[in-house]
């Protein structure tokens, strides 16, 4: 069972992050907005619940802390190199969550139709 879903979302994760040689730079900020519109629409479409949304909405507000208490220990008030890649990790971890819980509500919810259809089946004959 787990390794259907992990499998499901591998492969899916492969098809959605792929790269290309003309792929968008996407900015800390770029994502970082993308990452919330990517929550508010999986709460809005049922993937999510609303505790789920709260709780990814509050590891996108530390990532956003970290930024600020980076830049602010810098002293042209700017990233180096490093602390756009700790960053980019942290906003990696946290896409990778987003997509996993509303990847598993879909299954959940696909084997919950299945089973239901199993027992249909099962009832007519």
């Amino acid at each position: 069972m787990k390794a259907k879903i992990s499998s499901a979302l591998i492969a899916l994760l492969l098809v959605y992050c792929g790269s290309s040689a003309t792929a968008k730079q996407w900015s800390i900020e770029d994502r970082q907005t993308q990452l919330m519109q990517d929550i508010n629409a999986g709460q809005k479409a049922k993937e999510l619940t609303n505790k789920e949304a709260r709780k990814l909405r509050s590891d996108l507000a530390d990532i956003a802390r970290d930024k600020a208490k980076l830049k602010a220990a810098s002293s042209t008030q700017t990233l180096t190199k490093e602390d756009q890649a700790k960053l980019e990790g942290e906003l990696n971890d946290a896409s990778l969550k987003i997509k996993k819980q509303k990847m598993e509500k879909r299954v959940k919810a696909k084997e919950k139709l299945d089973s239901a259809e199993k027992k249909a089946a099962k009832s007519s004959k």
